[in-house]
């Protein structure tokens, strides 16, 4: 299960060889001209040439505003758009792209096949533009959609719970003591002052938001390794925030047998 798939998605576009994907609501004379211009736009797209193949996409979209494949074709476009501007203009762009790969998703009635697409970029965009809470949202949404197999549920959990970690990992390590660090790079964190609080709020959430999410992809795949190296890191962020020295070594005993059966699993299926 690779994570980065579910965030960053790069599609290599397939020519529409019948007008039968195509929305059954328009006259056929429309249907053919709206085929032709995606295949055209397909050719342009695999060739690079972004602008030609955005203008052939919308064209058909116009052609048949109900085509889901038509505006997921178009929103491709946009991403290379918004991937090369800055500022307020990639935003804007970005912004653009969501609207139409929504759009798709929302045509897409039922076909798995454009709504994992459709949704697929939407996470990617949100992930570009580090929006991390549509991200998450919008990961669930993917996660809980009735087209999700149960590998994409786990993958999609895991995602979530290692970002997570990651948010707890970054604070964590902006309280490290560079002396006590030498012996033991898990030592106390200390965050109980006023001017730490909000930080040591969001550490302790994200601990346990992780694990939430971890216990969801295991419950799907108990002998998922990845997932099982992270709720063994988010039990030595637990042992960072931990100044009880029972609670510490307790920790440090749970991650490193986790770490040990993740390691065991990962060399049987090699």
């Amino acid at each position: 299960m690779k994570l980065f798939r579910l965030t960053k998605t790069v599609f290599i576009l397939a020519a529409v060889l019948s007008v039968g994907v195509l929305s059954n609501g328009c006259g056929f004379a429309k249907k053919v001209i709206a085929k032709d211009k995606m295949n055209q736009g397909v050719l342009k797209y695999n060739s690079g040439q972004m602008n030609e193949a955005k203008a052939y996409f919308k064209s058909a979209t116009e052609y048949l505003p109900d085509a889901a494949v038509a505006w997921l074709y178009y929103g491709a476009t946009l991403t290379k758009d918004y991937k090369t501007a800055t500022g307020d203009n990639r935003e804007r762009l970005a912004s653009e792209a969501l609207d139409v790969f929504k759009k798709a998703l929302d045509l897409s009635k039922g076909d798995c096949r454009l709504e994992e697409n459709a949704m697929a970029y939407i996470v990617s965009v949100y992930d570009d533009l580090g929006k991390e809470g549509e991200w998450r949202d919008w990961m669930v949404k993917r996660a809980d959609s009735s087209c999700a197999t149960k590998a994409l549920k786990a993958t999609t959990y895991h995602a979530i719970a290692t970002k997570f970690w990651q948010c707890s990992y970054d604070q964590t390590t902006r309280y490290a003591d560079k002396d006590l660090a030498v012996k033991d790079q898990f030592h106390y964190r200390d965050m109980d002052y006023e001017a730490a609080r909000e930080d040591k709020k969001r550490v302790e959430d994200c601990i346990n938001k992780g694990m939430e999410f971890v216990e969801k992809a295991l419950e799907i795949d108990p002998e998922y390794a990845e997932v099982l190296y992270y709720k063994g890191l988010l039990y030595r962020e637990k042992q960072k925030m931990s100044k009880v020295d029972s609670e510490r070594k307790q920790y440090e005993a749970e991650a490193k047998k986790i770490a040990d059966k993740a390691g065991q699993i990962t060399k049987r299926k090699e």
